[in-house]
């Protein structure tokens, strides 16, 4: 059985085993899970996707993204063809990998909230959060204008208050 685990895992994971730290190691290759509280994502709030740490396969979006009591990121939804489920020792839950490297990224269980009652434990140490630049999202294209059609009219009104001090 050690055998076919390895193998499982030797494309990817052995050659990335001396670029990872031992604790990104033990998560992906051991399906570990880390501490609650402990991960650098669990409370981030920042606009952007969530990416496998190993093959920087996109696998969240920040808007399935929802506030955590357990201490872990939590997701209501994934990105489509991203994660594929495999049967876990524990009846409720089953463990999340990613479709592109097969490591171990967090676990699913069936008690999450609307709309699909899925919530998705992800370990942080198997995550890459990339932010999305502003000029993509159309709520920061909207602030950015507003502010643009703000300096304009100072400005307008600057050049007329010069205009007029002269007279």
């Amino acid at each position: 059985m050690m055998r076919l685990y390895y193998q499982a895992f030797s494309k990817l994971i052995k050659v990335d085993r001396l670029a990872l730290t031992p604790h990104q190691y033990w998560i992906a290759a051991g399906k570990g899970m880390e501490r609650p509280y402990t991960g650098e994502y669990w409370f981030n709030q920042e606009v952007g996707t969530y990416h496998c740490q190993h093959c920087d396969n996109q696998l969240f979006s920040f808007d399935s993204k929802y506030k955590s009591t357990t201490g872990y990121a939590q997701f209501w939804n994934h990105i489509p063809n991203s994660v594929k489920l495999e049967e876990s020792n524990i009846k409720e839950e089953r463990d999340l990998c990613c479709a592109g490297c097969d490591s171990f990224v967090g676990k699913v269980s069936f008690d999450g909230p609307p709309p699909t009652f899925i919530k998705y434990s992800i370990n942080s140490a198997a995550l890459n959060f990339k932010l999305k630049p502003f000029q993509e999202d159309p709520y920061f294209r909207k602030i950015a204008r507003k502010e643009q059609q703000a300096q304009r009219s100072k400005k307008v009104e600057h050049n007329y208050l010069e205009s007029n001090s002269n007279l």
